[in-house]
């Protein structure tokens, strides 16, 4: 794959290299980065140099934001029927007369320059000469700089109605007063440029980098630009040369940390910025940059108010309107620059410093206040006292920060009463970073003596982090059970004030073993009664969370949805961060799904996604798997295949949730259901190549998929895969998913299963039994029951078609159509006739939308004119220098643009 700086992912150099051997962002890399933006822009203000009733157009906005660029771009549009004058400002206030007239003024003669009367008609009149009888149009910019002479050359061209004018400025205070007015009395229009917003960013670099960009990039490189193109760009370009930035199988992702300082083009333009600022102007900002994110009062305490003020001032900080006020750098590029370069002994240096001013108390600092101060620490190689490293490293737990955690954790000798603490801290690091069995050595260190002499709280406490780990381990349940049972064996040796803490760390445990295994039968009772638990909210809560994935699989789905909506609301309320929060986000989803709300699903993990930043990069993969998953439960394969290639690419590197086998299940099951059967057999091949799922929730999914993958590819055993686990699942306790196994069997041609289809839908909730209920009842009504099976269907195709799922009311329609005709009734077959005919319409729309609106691109052109000669999917990545992968996401392209969904349609496209 080739950037847009035309830099193989093979060719990146895997370490840094310095600056001297590094090369320049160029001057055409720029360019080709703004033609990607802005383009709407370029009409709206081209629009307002053509409008008779006005005298031209401002572009405003904050530096970097690409006013220049949008002027240049004008100008390049109007330069075939108009003469564009370029005239620059000085950047500061100037007195030098006609500065920015200073290339024609030097064309000048003697005569010409006796007076300024004289100068400003030779210069109109070389302007005019110019022009040649074109329109004039006069681009400004660099505000303020324009001396008085200069712009009254200006006022006699604008007013006279000689040239129009386009003046690019970062805001109103640098504009002279006569152009001020003009604006005021509506002469002037004004075309306000933003940051990008976040959605904006992921399409650019789609296109920059000319392929699918990864969540967890998106969400980083928005954050430190802050949506500032120049900023964007130039990071972009840093983390490609740096190799932290790369594709894996066509998916640009991150390998290492994003937010890492850069050295080259991000500095030039921070030094070019901090070079007009006083030595104790740089000083408050590097000061800051150690801050980088606080409450007005801390920073008001370690900088004083007259440096917070000058700060704000000149553009570098901004205060929030929140309740703490917190203070932050307006472009967090600039705090994360120049404490990049920072020496270790400026850091320490400040850190005396502020010791002297600020009352360094762990128990009374924020979780983020702490980290800033933990983070200081470190990189000034300071020596953390244990206790304040022990609730450092759990601030960044809970902030997303496994790194630093670890980090923190260091400062705490093995010979501590605080190391099994610090143990459990790096384990839960590793845990984040689904390094899980580094998780589990982290706390198989702790000698036995050092764990008999635990308390039996501090005992459970270790017992319940080393389960969870174990758990994502395959073939670890022999030991799990052996933990589990020690543990309860000590608890029931303890004291009664003992007991009463030790045992709910141990009931988490126990209940998190069984919802992994989805054992949720032999919980359900207690997890009911714990997560009502009057006395420990935090308790309670997390209990709670394991409780909703038990209701989403044990029929419960709307209750299951709605304790994560009450469980959620009350966490954040009182600011608590809860352990076994990821449950409830499972059972959540899982339950929208299960139940046919795959819309409200969608929307609860795209916001998950959009609000999610630095924990993107530790479970990004997993959250755009679960995206996939639900368009592939609602039937929308062309758009669960782009995602679950996203997902693909991230799992690679980090197996987040041990979900590998589940990802390369959902691909093999997309492809086969879009006739790409090659890629099917392959997914295929590397889901069962892959260390089977201990966690129960990705086994029966992945067996699912991997089902339904191979009854596409023309496997008649597939049918009888998805009864048997259906059966078992209902055997077991668990009726959500068998529900959802049987409707697939019986929409694949199962025969006879309708009864049982009734019986376990009975036993669940929400939209999807009623239609599932509606069914069995449509297949086994006779005239001896009294219902009219060909009524029951068609309401289920009207239920499934409110849900938006295609194929069920396809399924729908197509039972009430047979049983009509069977029974004679014209009226309902004619009914179901034209509710097929309706889905088929919509289909066709929905092509014709695909192929209409969006052109194929060259490179999906030339990879759909390759698959329409036949060739596989590998042989048109060597034919074209690309992964395989990347040839499945531009077909995926051409298929949702074109409005077809296998390559045999390809054919229908002569124009290929």
């Amino acid at each position: 794959m080739m950037s847009l700086w035309g830099i193989s992912a093979s060719q990146r150099p895997p370490e840094r290299q310095s600056r001297s051997e590094r090369r320049a962002l160029g001057a055409g890399e720029r360019h080709q980065w703004s033609s990607l933006v802005r383009l709407e822009d370029i009409d709206i203000v081209r629009a307002y140099l053509t409008d008779p009733a006005l005298h031209g157009a401002v572009i405003l906005g904050p530096r970097g934001v690409g006013k220049t660029t949008l002027a240049r771009k004008v100008a390049r549009r109007l330069e075939k029927n108009s003469h564009v004058v370029r005239l620059f400002g000085a950047g500061v206030p100037t007195d030098v007369p006609y500065s920015i007239f200073s290339i024609q003024l030097a064309r000048l003669n003697a005569r010409q320059s006796e007076s300024p009367s004289a100068i400003l008609g030779a210069l109109v009149d070389q302007i005019f000469q110019d022009a040649h009888g074109l329109p004039i149009v006069l681009i400004l910019d660099d505000l303020p700089g324009v001396d008085t002479l200069s712009m009254g050359v200006l006022m006699h061209l604008v007013l006279g109605g000689k040239a129009k004018l386009l003046v690019a400025a970062r805001s109103l205070a640098d504009f002279p007063e006569d152009l001020v007015w003009m604006i005021k009395d509506g002469l002037l229009a004004r075309q306000r440029l933003e940051p990008f917003s976040r959605a904006e960013v992921r399409e650019l670099l789609s296109k920059a980098l000319d392929g699918p960009v990864a969540e967890s990039v998106v969400a980083t490189l928005y954050a430190v630009s802050a949506g500032n193109p120049l900023v964007l760009q130039a990071l972009v370009y840093e983390y490609l040369q740096s190799g932290v930035l790369r594709a894996n199988d066509g998916v640009w992702i991150q390998v290492g940390s994003l937010d890492e300082g850069t050295e080259d083009v991000l500095l030039e333009l921070v030094e070019s910025r901090m070079a007009r600022e006083s030595p104790e102007m740089r000083t408050h900002l590097e000061k800051f940059s150690l801050l980088n994110h606080v409450p007005l009062a801390l920073a008001l305490n370690v900088l004083g108010a007259e440096a917070v003020t000058a700060l704000e001032d000149r553009g570098f900080l901004v205060i929030a309107a929140n309740r703490s006020k917190t203070v932050s750098f307006a472009e967090p590029y600039v705090g994360e620059t120049v404490r990049n370069q920072l020496s270790a002994y400026q850091k320490a240096s400040y850190f005396e410093d502020l010791s002297e001013l600020q009352a360094l108390d762990a128990a009374l600092l924020s979780p983020q206040e702490l980290l800033i101060f933990a983070s200081w620490i470190n990189e000034a190689g300071l020596a953390m006292e244990p206790e304040v490293a022990l609730a450092a490293a759990q601030a960044a737990l809970q902030l997303f920060d496994p790194q630093l955690a670890l980090a923190c954790a260091s400062h705490i000798r093995p010979d501590h009463p605080l190391a099994v603490q610090a143990a459990q801290k790096r384990s839960r690091a590793h845990h984040l970073m689904a390094n899980y069995a580094k998780a589990v050595d982290a706390l198989d260190t702790i000698s036995i003596p050092v764990l008999n002499a635990l308390s039996p709280e501090a005992y459970a406490s270790w017992a319940m982090d080393l389960t969870v780990s174990l758990a994502c381990l395959p073939g670890t349940k022999f030991r799990i059970n052996k933990i589990l049972a020690e543990t309860e064996a000590r608890i029931l040796q303890a004291s009664p004030e003992e007991r009463l803490s030790a045992e709910k760390f141990y009931n988490l445990a126990r209940f998190e073993v069984h919802i992994n295994r989805g054992e949720f039968a032999q919980v359900l009772h207690d997890l009911s009664i714990a997560s009502k638990d009057a006395h420990d909210r935090s308790y309670r809560l997390n209990c709670a969370c394991l409780l909703t994935m038990a209701l989403a699989a044990t029929g419960h789905e709307l209750d299951a949805i709605e304790l994560s909506r009450v469980v959620d609301e009350e966490a954040e309320r009182y600011n608590i961060v809860l352990r076994m929060k990821e449950w409830r986000l499972f059972g959540s989803l899982l339950a929208l799904v299960w139940s046919g709300q795959w819309r409200s699903c969608e929307s609860a993990l795209q916001q998950v996604i959009e609000y999610s930043n630095n924990s993107l990069r530790y479970r990004g993969g997993g959250m755009e798997l679960a995206l996939g998953m639900a368009y592939m439960f609602a039937g929308r394969d062309m758009q669960a295949a782009e995602i679950l290639l996203i997902a693909a690419a991230q799992l690679e590197v980090r197996d987040t949730y041990t979900s590998s086998e589940l990802v390369y299940s959902a691909l093999a099951c997309v492809h086969a259901r879009l006739g790409d059967e090659e890629q099917g057999r392959r997914y295929l091949t590397l889901a069962k190549g892959s260390v089977r799922h201990s966690m129960w929730v990705n086994r029966t999914l992945s067996d699912y998929f991997q089902a339904l993958a191979t009854h596409a590819m023309g496997d008649p055993a597939a049918v009888g895969m998805l009864v048997t686990a259906a059966e078992r699942d209902f055997a077991e306790g668990r009726p959500t998913p068998a529900a959802s196994g049987l409707r697939a069997a019986i929409m694949c041609g199962a025969i006879g299963q309708h009864d049982l289809l009734e019986q376990v839908a009975q036993s669940c909730q929400g939209p999807l039994a009623t239609i599932s209920v509606l069914l069995a009842r449509a297949a086994r009504a006779t005239p001896a029951t009294g219902e009219n099976g060909a009524q029951l269907a068609m309401d289920a195709a009207g239920q499934a078609r409110a849900l938006e799922l295609p194929d069920l009311a396809r399924h729908a329609n197509e039972l009430a159509l047979e049983l009509a005709s069977a029974a004679g009734d014209k009226k309902l077959a004619r009914e179901a006739r034209n509710g097929m005919r309706g889905l088929e319409r919509a289909d066709v729309q929905e092509q014709v939308q695909g192929s209409g609106n969006v052109p194929l691109t060259p490179r999906e052109l030339q990879v759909a004119r390759h698959a329409n000669k036949g060739m596989s999917n590998r042989d048109i990545a060597g034919k074209i220098g690309v992964s395989v992968r990347t040839v499945e996401g531009h077909l995926y392209q051409v298929f949702a643009k074109l409005g077809i969904t296998s390559r045999s349609a390809l054919e229908e496209w002569v124009h290929l």
